[in-house]
């Protein structure tokens, strides 16, 4: 193990930022989607919510005062948000993890997201050293999280490379030499942190790498360390639209310093890199995941079934006017047609999932729809899907929701797709055909 150097700049806090007439709890703003309003897919936040925020770093989160800006650029697209930032200069995730400040700060509770930043070259040393000082205390910071707020959600920061590289640790770990290679030890290390932790990544580095490249003139620091205000733009929109998985390019937000085009400029750049992206950045891996699977029985009668992951409330929409909160339930339609049924789940954090699919009462006989069109089976760590007719995605996740793989399949024939990683236990697969059939089903891992 080397012995890295790591600059202490001066400490510094920023206290509660409280105005007396924000609503101080969005654990509900899920509920405020009518029931009747469904989507295949998941259902984003709506404009107009609150969001209370914890910022946890050091000052790379305090220069420019990023959870103002951040507060200004969601205020431009109609949140308020209520932030409280914790961010002693040259901080560490282990400092925090024994800081009374911080841990006073995370047990006030009832955050909805809290940021997390580690001091700015510790995540780019050495794979070893990184699982030695940075993970374990990345852990310790979210499992104290979900203790006060169980339905927070941690948000990891990613930073960028300094301008020139690490130069103070070159020499004994070659990738910091440049900003590229720093850049890329960051992306490694918060993507891990997001994925072991279950929580969410802010891409702020990545961002900021292609703002670079599009614009390697541009300067982004004060020092070749800190982010200037350009910077700190780049970090507050991307973390809007990290949290509120929404773009803010309709924003007109510009902090002083900054123009009207290189504003919209980064608003645009850093919406596409998350929204883009949301498994590559962990977003979404606590949501519940809407999976629907339905049987024409005898005449008319269907029979549904709800195989959802992290679901604690379910809705049926059945498509002609009758609804359900049963798990399975049997509904009879009044007519032959084509109808397009709904399920709305949510969990217990209001969180919420919804997928449509079509119900087929016309076109083909009940004998035809009785028999299965696409099977599924494991084969050691090969999934293996049988179809008679059927093309469209594909999902396979585990009972958390993770999702465990994603592939086409393309009509009739056999399809054999080996795990990318190793699972076992229950998994749920899931198909949405191209006529908007869902086919699915549960299997056991070996």
């Amino acid at each position: 193990m080397f012995t890295p150097t790591c600059d202490m700049a001066q400490r510094k806090w920023s206290n509660l930022d409280t105005p007396e007439n924000v609503l101080n709890n969005m654990s509900t703003f899920c509920r405020q989607f009518a029931l009747g309003v469904l989507f295949a897919g998941s259902l984003l936040p709506a404009s107009g919510q609150t969001d209370r925020v914890l910022f946890i770093g050091n000052s790379y989160t305090y220069s420019n005062d990023l959870p103002g800006m951040f507060r200004q650029v969601a205020l431009s697209m109609g949140d308020t948000v209520v932030t409280q930032m914790v961010a002693p200069g040259g901080f560490t995730f282990q400092g925090h993890a024994s800081n009374n400040a911080t841990l006073n700060a995370i047990d006030q509770g009832d955050w909805d997201h809290v940021v997390l930043q580690e001091q700015s070259q510790r995540p780019a040393f050495p794979p070893e050293q990184v699982a030695q000082d940075v993970l374990p205390y990345a852990s310790q910071l979210v499992a104290r999280i979900r203790s006060s707020s169980p339905c927070a959600e941690p948000v990891f920061m990613m930073t960028w490379g300094r301008e020139i590289g690490d130069q103070q640790n070159c020499a004994f770990y070659p990738p910091l030499c440049t900003y590229e290679g720093m850049q890329q030890r960051l992306w490694d290390s918060y993507v891990l942190m997001a994925l072991e932790n279950d929580a969410h990544c802010a891409p702020v580095g990545s961002v900021w790498r292609s703002y670079r490249a599009v614009h390697p003139e541009a300067a982004l620091y004060t020092d070749g360390s800190h982010p200037n205000v350009v910077g700190t733009f780049i970090a507050a929109t991307t973390l809007y639209a990290s949290i509120f998985r929404r773009g803010c390019t309709t924003s007109t937000f510009a902090p002083a310093g900054v123009s009207a085009a290189v504003a919209a400029e980064i608003r645009a750049m850093a919406s596409a890199t998350v929204l883009d992206s949301l498994d590559t950045w962990n977003i979404g891996v606590n949501d519940p995941v809407a999976i629907a699977d339905h049987q024409v029985l005898e005449g008319l009668s269907v029979l549904f079934a709800n195989n959802s992951i992290g679901e604690a409330q379910h809705w049926w929409n059945f498509g002609d006017g009758g609804s359900s909160t049963d798990a399975d339930p049997f509904h009879t339609y009044p007519q032959p047609g084509n109808y397009t049924a709904s399920l709305v789940v949510e969990d217990a954090c209001g969180r919420r999932d919804s997928i449509s699919f079509s119900v087929d009462l016309g076109s083909v006989g009940v004998a035809e729809h009785r028999a299965p069109t696409v099977q599924a089976r494991m084969e050691g760590a090969v999934l293996v899907v049988e179809s008679r007719s059927v093309a469209g995605a594909l999902e396979l996740r585990d009972t958390a929701g993770r999702l465990l793989l994603q592939a086409r399949v393309n009509g009739v024939g056999t399809t054999r797709l080996p795990l990318p990683q190793p699972a076992t236990g229950v998994v749920v697969w899931r198909l949405q055909d191209e006529e908007g059939h869902m086919h699915s089903g549960r299997l056991v891992l070996p």
